[in-house]
Order: C-alpha cells, then structure tokens, then sequence
C-alpha cells in the first residue's frame, strides 16, 4: 500500500463548540475545502446544527446537546462547581470537561459510517483532537480566539482536564499534551495582534481568509444608514449580551451618541428584544443581529466588547475600535488595540455616556492616525498566504497520515 493522494477529494471533519463566535471563524476554511473538491462535515450540537445548514454545510451532532452563551441549555450537574473561579479552572471546566469526551464518543461513533481523513477542531474543542488520536487520525487546529488563551496557565489546567477523560477513550495519559504540541494550527489573523509575551503554539501558521462569504449580505433593516453622516455600529457579539448581566454598554452609547451627527446600529444579540431599547431618532436602528463583516465595510466606528471575531473584522474593514472589554480575551484584545494604536479602550469601571462619546469623537475624524495604522495592519495581512494556502497545508498533512497507516499498518484507513 502507497498511501492516498488526497488531489481529488478528502473527507474533512470539523470540530466547534456550538456558539456562532466558535463557528464563523471557521467558516473560511469550510468553504475554501469545498470549493476545492473536498467532503466536509461540521461536527458541533444538535442544537446549533441549523446555523450550520444555513451556511450551506453539512451539520453532525455530536457531543454535549448545548449552545454557547445560553447557560439555561447546560444541564445542572455539568454546571461549574464553586471551585471553578479563575479563567483557567473555567476554560478548562466548559471546554475539555463538560464538552470533549462527549464529543470525543460521537465523533468516533460516526467513523464508523463516515470516515474523515483529517479532523480540524477550533482552538476552544479538544474533542476532535481526541477522537483523532483514538481513530489514529491526523489532526489540525483553527484559531478562535485570542492566543493569550493558551497561555501556560490554562494549558496546564487544560492538560490536567484531559487527562481525566483519556483513560475513559483508550488513550495513554498525556500530561504535557504532547500529542498537540506540534499541531498545525492554521490563524486567520494578523501575527502583530498577537501578544509578545504569550509563546505562540509551534506549528501555528498565519494567512488571510478572504472576502466575506456571498451569505454575508447586510438586511434591508440598515438601508440608509451612513450615507449622509458617518456610522457608528455598536456590539457585544453572540454571548456577552445576556439582559441578566445588566451591562451598562447599550444605554451608555444610546446616551453618548443621542444628539451627536451620526447614525448608529445597535446589534444587541439573539437573548434580547431590540424593542426593549424603546423608540429611537432617526438614524439609530437597534437589530438583534448582523453579518457583521458586511456592515462594517460602511463604518466609520465600532464600538465592542473585544472579541476576536469583532475585533478580526474591524481590522479587515480597517475600521477603528472603541473597545470595552468585559471577559475572556477580550482585555489581550483590548491591549492589542492599544498597542498598535487601533483605537480606544475605555474600561467597564469609567464606561459612561460621556467615556464613550469622547472615544468616538476622537476616532471620528478622516486623518485620524488610527486609521492610518488599521490600513497598513490590514493591507500587511492581506499579503499573507490566503484560504487555498490552508486547504494545501491541511491537504499535505493528511496525505502524511495516510502514509504512515500505509506503513504501520494501523488499522483506521478507508
């Protein structure tokens, strides 16, 4: 046996946690494997299965039945325990012990039926990665969210967590996590946002996504805005917009901006009834959601929480940021944006009407230098390899693998 060359076509399985955040990021890669012949399948709940198929992918559920950022659909026992109170314990907790070995089982099960060549999980899913290892599967990494997340502290909370489930899957105990440590990990994101003091992972490659997806067109809902006065857009993501955390962030940049000469766009999250913000002037529209990247090409400010998806598309529209940070990676982002002078931070204890309206005011201008820089940080990154690049990395590596079943004789191979 030779081993298989994969210039035809490969059966790729993708791993995501079930939150919109987990998955978009992933999106490029998705559709750049089926433009190139490849199977693809997205392996992620049940629950969030359909936002899958609305992408024109082909969903598996698999794993925990749950959706990220709606603590109602986590089952009580799997919720954490009052020692889960660092960010480490908690990444650790939601990531690797609620979620991989589930996933791990599923996506194991389902070999059995639909045999993937290579598993690509998003950074925040180990499952994936384990079912790799059980089947004797090559496996890669997409990354999702800041690197500053896998900082040694979390990893070492992380290897800690997987351990426990290793056993339970036939897999030897692995505490330094060696079966990952040399995993490709393909980034779409500028290598300058990435913190200089965080080691980044060795086989972590950088290159550029592309366009936005044709799906990712903006509802007729924004019709009209930022063509007479600049557009300001305003956003928490898919997660950090829950009415129970009582944010002060929607009505404080409702009040900043309130008689100032703009327009603005309010997307407060699938968790909150946009009526609830009340009757708004003209030029203010309030959506539960937007295609993002799509709006953005017509900004003129973004007004967010940090995260890495937002932040990723500010930087691709070259659109300056005012950054609110109020969790997970979102203060590294906050302080990438500083940084590289990308736009203001203004923190959650000074977040007022009139915190916000200076920090916009001061992005608003055409010459103003945070511009100057979002383009250059923009055009330097869109000069990295692009999607196709990724596919011929994933391409190689599982036609690696194949020649090592070939010569092993290891018993997975279809």
């Amino acid at each position: 046996m030779t081993g298989r060359s994969y210039t035809s076509t490969m059966r790729v399985l993708l791993t995501t946690q079930p939150g919109y955040g987990h998955f978009r990021p992933l999106l490029p890669l998705a559709h750049a494997l089926v433009e190139a012949g490849h199977e693809v399948r997205v392996g992620t709940s049940a629950s969030f299965a359909p936002v899958v198929e609305r992408e024109g992918l082909h969903a598996e559920a698999v794993g925990l039945d749950w959706l990220h950022g709606i603590e109602a659909t986590i089952p009580a026992e799997l919720r954490p325990p009052p020692e889960v109170d660092t960010l480490a314990t908690f990444f650790a907790h939601r990531f690797v012990r609620m979620t991989a070995e589930r996933l791990a089982n599923d996506a194991v099960a389902l070999s059995e039926r639909w045999r993937p060549d290579l598993i690509v999980r998003e950074t925040t899913e180990y499952g994936g990665s384990l079912a790799a290892q059980v089947l004797g599967l090559p496996s890669a990494a997409l990354q999702v969210a800041s690197p500053s997340l896998m900082k040694d502290s979390i990893l070492a909370e992380v290897a800690i967590a997987l351990d426990e489930c290793r056993p339970r899957l036939g897999l030897a105990p692995d505490p330094e996590m060696a079966a990952m440590r040399d995993e490709l990990v393909i980034c779409f994101a500028p290598p300058a946002l990435h913190d200089p003091t965080v080691p980044l992972p060795t086989g972590l490659r950088s290159f550029h996504g592309g366009s936005p997806a044709v799906s990712d067109s903006p509802p007729d809902a924004v019709d009209g805005l930022g063509i007479e006065r600049p557009l300001v857009y305003a956003t928490l993501g898919t997660v950090f917009n829950d009415p129970a955390d009582e944010l002060p962030f929607f009505p404080s940049v409702q009040a900043a901006l309130a008689d100032a000469p703009v327009d603005l766009l309010m997307t407060v999250g699938p968790n909150v009834d946009p009526s609830s913000h009340g009757d708004q002037r003209p030029g203010v529209r309030v959506l539960a959601y937007v295609p993002q990247r799509a709006v953005l090409d017509r900004c003129a400010v973004v007004i967010c929480h940090g995260g890495y998806g937002t932040l990723l598309d500010a930087v691709d529209a070259a659109v300056p940021l005012v950054v609110v940070p109020f969790g997970a990676d979102q203060h590294d982002n906050a302080a990438a944006v500083e940084r590289l002078g990308l736009g203001i931070v203004v923190k959650r204890a000074s977040l007022s009407p009139s915190t916000m309206r200076d920090a916009v005011e001061a992005l608003l201008p055409p010459d103003a230098p945070h511009r100057r820089r979002l383009a250059t940080l923009r055009d330097e990154w869109r000069a990295l390899p692009g999607r196709d690049k990724a596919v011929e990395a994933l391409t190689a590596l599982a036609e690696r693998g194949a020649l090592r079943h070939a010569r092993d004789g290891l018993p997975f191979q279809r």
